[in-house]
């Protein structure tokens, strides 16, 4: 989440398993995030997702990443004289060497269809991309609990959904049809890197 003093991170693990199956045991869980440990790193601004890239947090061989095309400018971008804006294709090209499989959408433009603040785009981008062991009916559960604004919400969790969905669908049809291939994550054909 880009702010004026940084950025904030949120960091979550999930044990997929009900304590009911551990026979006692008690699952350890970390405070901070283990760089290349992540099984998926999730930004609402690319240049964002590239700095945790470059801060060793996702894995080639492990991280699913799930990034907004859109830019929020850096006060660096905006200060040079000329075009001082960093080159989508290669934050996106930073994107595909380092996750296993990624998903890049533009979660700005989604959020303004629906009406709605990025992070419902987010999770349901999330929740589409299958890491979490939630059914999508308890998202909906809970979002559509959420008062005045849960309409909008919904419509944003289902547009981030639905695209992820897309995505991954397109990439299992080439999969299967290529099973000799190992193919990288998905990027949209409407992405400014224009490949899959």
């Amino acid at each position: 989440v880009a702010q004026r003093t940084g950025a904030t991170t949120y960091y979550v693990e999930v044990f997929p398993k009900p304590l009911s199956e551990l026979q006692g045991q008690q699952p350890v869980f970390s405070l901070y995030p283990a760089p290349g440990m992540l099984d998926v790193l999730i930004s609402s601004e690319l240049l964002e997702t590239a700095r945790q890239i470059s801060l060793g947090m996702t894995s080639p061989e492990r991280t699913q990443i799930i990034s907004s095309s859109a830019r929020s400018l850096t006060t660096l971008e905006r200060m040079q004289p000329s075009d001082g804006r960093v080159d989508s294709a290669a934050l996106l090209q930073l994107v595909r060497d380092h996750s296993q499989e990624h998903h890049v959408l533009d979660m700005g433009a989604l959020s303004k269809q629906a009406g709605t603040i990025v992070s419902a785009v987010m999770l349901g981008a999330l929740a589409g991309s299958g890491v979490f062991p939630f059914p999508r009916s308890a998202y909906q559960a809970v979002i559509q609990s959420g008062g005045s604004t849960a309409a909008a919400s919904w419509r944003g969790f289902e547009l981030g959904w639905a695209q992820v969905q897309e995505q991954r669908s397109q990439l299992q049809l080439v999969r299967d049809s290529l099973p000799s291939t190992s193919l990288p994550g998905a990027i949209p054909s409407n992405t400014p890197a224009n490949t899959q």
